[in-house]
């Protein structure tokens, strides 16, 4: 227990340890009340002097003033020097302040116990501590100096504190059947304010609820005549209700029985700051304001942002609404509703939140949800408000948060393009261009440093993948090392991991894994592993074939990872396909729990049953292509069945199929090669020679073909390499660009194939053997 205790909710009382102190003079009580109701804050020299003596100051007052807190410190805290900081009454400046943490206060008590009420996980036990926090009240505040403090607008604002958690009380009270309990409070409450119509309104249900019908109608009599006889008016609405439902036999509390909001709202500015080097995105910026400024009589205007994580999605909303502040005179509300990390914020408590901001007090503010909608509403209705949710989980969260009427307008983002919402005009984020990339570093680091290394700022700009998030972060690292080079941190994103993308709360690691969280267990395996294909897009039917399900079952997954924005919808391929990819970001992270949580040997087969697949269905394409230049040369390596609806794709349009795979096709040699899988690359590679024969794509020739033949002599087989030699021959023939009479020579001088043996494998371009 402290050394001091100070009692103010009823006559103001002092105690040292269980001895009570007594003042002499009244106006040394009225200051030392004065720094009581301030709760610990600073009160001016001034407010004493304009409280204390009003328009009676002396001039001596300030000397007053000195004396009396000088005669204060003694008596409550001798021994202490004025303005050391262990003193119980400080002086700061022009001002004085009492230190809470040395005494005890009841109005702080009180407040602390009304709070641990509002956060109480039941009725039953919030009804306990209100019910516990006015039982501290002995009277009105500082009763015994109402000569000198009456009106005082701090005194009044402690007594409405006590009248609000009352009504709160006595709402709970009532809607649990424990009426009774809040009844002696109530009196009390009612005694001192005997024209409050709230409170007697309320007094007059409690009683009915409590089974004192009798009694309720005879206190609605006597405060009906009170009103009449010293104010000469009828009851108002809401007694007039609480009369009407006595006799009804109905004692549940109307919307009439809410307090009143402030009679003149706030203007709430919630918006975090905006930056100062916003680069890009004008038009998509212009847009958006354009969707939240139609004035039309309506629906609420939506714009809903949606995008990846760190693509920007909150940084262009909050720089859109400062843009928007004298468009939304009356205010901006701003939540962050925590979609993404797998704890969406409450809207209850969004809403509290909100209502508090709107100059809502915090007991007038209802527990039930759709009663806490509707006080919202009204809040906001006919002013012109912008709200701005930040990390939408689903449309649910978001729609008590929604205004009621046009006159508002709502901006929202969310990882999921929330196609449920109606009426939103959707504006999906993409990574930065790469000139708009380079703009925005040069906006971080100046224009000096990043055309200094040129060529370097374009590589760390390929290296961030046009993300933002990952632009502003090594930005920002290496504006805080004017030593380093781009080169330096180039290099070390190209040999590190994500960590080089890590700086203080920006990290693209967790901003990738707050969207991995949130999918299920078999998202996140297809995840993990699909990230260890090479392949630069893929189809569905390739998921379906790594994790051996149906097509319908893949298609599901593909769209549940890119509705959490871990793959990326690319546009349908020439044979109809929806294809996905990878962001590469996005991929180093798949890779990283892949390592965690996947078996090398496990993977490696699923990877191989993809390729396997990819091989089958490119031997169906060159069967059935219109012509074949070249004789075909089968190995031995796997196939493996792909499904029969998108054999038939290949079967009708095989030069259409390898368009679409082509880069997959080329990817998919490189990794087989990379494996070890030797007869699988270059039986890859020499299922395209034909495809690309009659489309003139002699390079991807060239260039699976060299990586095959590569792994094909390192694994000493000899039909591959022979395979692969002769490809290449055909692609350095197929290129105009020389003369056929050198192809031999010229085709094999880095290819250690004497010039002899190469003019034999051109001209025996069919059966070629080991």
């Amino acid at each position: 227990m402290a050394e001091i205790r100070f009692s103010l909710l009823g006559p103001l009382r002092i105690w040292r340890e269980e001895t009570e102190i007594t003042l002499g003079s009244e106006k040394q009580r009225a200051v030392l009340a004065l720094l009581l109701l301030k709760a610990g804050a600073p009160v001016p020299r001034q407010e004493i002097i304009d409280t204390v003596w009003n328009d009676g100051a002396p001039d001596s007052v300030v000397n007053l003033v000195q004396t009396y807190v000088g005669r204060l410190r003694r008596r409550l805290d001798p021994g202490h020097v004025a303005r050391s900081r262990s003193s119980l009454l400080t002086g700061l400046g022009s001002a004085y302040a009492i230190r809470l943490d040395r005494c005890d206060a009841d109005l702080v008590r009180f407040r602390a116990t009304t709070a641990a009420a509002r956060r109480a996980a039941a009725p039953r036990e919030s009804l306990g501590l209100l019910l516990r926090a006015l039982q501290m009240w002995q009277g009105p505040c500082l009763s015994d100096l109402s000569h000198l403090l009456e009106g005082h607008p701090w005194v009044r604002a402690i007594d409405q504190e006590r009248v609000n958690v009352l009504l709160q009380c006595v709402k709970i009270g009532i809607d649990l059947g424990r009426s009774a309990e809040v009844l002696p409070q109530l009196r009390a409450v009612a005694s001192a304010e005997p024209l409050n119509e709230v409170v007697h309104s309320w007094l007059v249900l409690a009683l009915a609820s409590a089974g004192a019908q009798a009694e309720a109608l005879a206190e609605y009599e006597s405060i009906r005549a009170r009103l009449a006889d010293e104010l000469g008016i009828d009851p108002g609405s809401q007694l007039r209700e609480a009369h009407l439902r006595v006799l009804r036999q109905d004692a549940t509390p109307s919307s009439l029985f809410w307090p009143p909001s402030a009679p003149d709202p706030l203007r709430p500015c919630l918006l975090p700051a905006d930056i100062a080097d916003f680069t890009g995105r004008e038009k998509l910026v212009e847009r958006i304001r354009g969707a939240l400024t139609c004035r039309v009589s309506g629906p609420v205007p939506v714009a809903l942002v949606t995008g990846p994580g760190g693509v920007g999605k909150t940084t262009t909303a909050v720089h859109v609404a400062h843009q928007l502040s004298d468009t939304f005179p009356d205010g901006q509300l701003y939540a962050d509703l925590s979609g993404a990390d797998g704890r969406p914020a409450d809207p209850a408590r969004v809403l509290g939140r909100f209502l508090r901001a709107l100059g809502v007090h915090s007991t007038a503010i209802p527990q039930d949800l759709e009663e806490r909608v509707d006080l919202y509403r009204s809040q906001l209705a006919g002013r012109r408000i912008l709200v701005v949710l930040d990390d939408v989980d689903d449309h649910a969260q978001a729609r008590p948060l929604l205004p009621g009427t046009s006159t508002c307008s709502v901006l929202a983002t969310s990882r999921s393009r929330l196609a449920g919402w109606p009426g939103a005009a959707s504006f999906d984020l993409r990574t930065l261009r790469p000139e708009e990339s380079h703009d925005m570093l040069t906006a971080i680091l100046g224009r000096k440093r990043v055309e200094a290394e040129r060529e370097t700022a374009a590589e760390l700009v390929r290296l961030c993948g046009g993300l933002p998030l990952a632009l502003r972060v090594a930005g920002t690292r290496l504006a805080g090392r004017p030593h380093w080079t781009l080169a330096r941190l180039a290099t070390r994103l190209t040999e590190g991991g994500l960590e080089e993308l890590a700086l203080g709360d920006l990290d693209v690691r967790s901003s990738v894994a707050a969207g991995y969280h949130r999918v299920g267990a078999a998202a996140q395996h297809a995840f993990r592993v699909l990230g260890l294909l090479e392949l630069p897009s893929f189809p569905a039917w390739a998921i379906a074939m790594m994790l051996e399900t149906s097509l319908e079952s893949a298609e599901e997954l593909a769209d549940t990872l890119a509705d959490a924005r871990l793959l990326e919808v690319a546009t349908p391929d020439g044979a109809g396909q929806p294809r996905y990819r990878f962001h590469e970001l996005v991929r180093r992270y798949a890779r990283e729990q892949a390592a965690v949580h996947e078996s090398d040997a496990a993977t490696r087969v699923m990877i191989k049953r993809v390729l396997a697949a990819l091989l089958a269905l490119a031997q169906e394409a060159d069967d059935h292509l219109p012509a074949q230049p070249y004789p075909t040369v089968r190995g031995r390596a796997p196939r493996w069945p792909p499904p029969d609806e998108v054999r038939a794709r290949v079967v009708a349009d095989p030069l259409g199929w390898f368009a679409a795979e082509r880069d997959g096709l080329v990817a998919a040699v490189l990794q087989a090669s990379a494996l070890g899988l030797v007869e699988l690359a270059w039986e890859l590679a020499a299922s395209m020679l034909n495809a690309a024969a009659l489309r003139s794509h002699w390079a991807d020739v060239e260039r699976t073909h060299r990586d095959a033949l590569a792994a094909c002599r390192r694994a000493g087989d000899r039909l591959g390499e022979a395979v692969m030699l002769r490809g290449l021959t055909e692609a350095f023939q197929g290129d105009g660009g020389h003369d056929e009479r050198d192809a031999p020579a010229a085709a094999f001088t880095d290819l250690s194939v004497p010039a002899a043996a190469a003019e034999i494998l051109i001209r025996r371009r069919t059966g070629l053997s080991p």
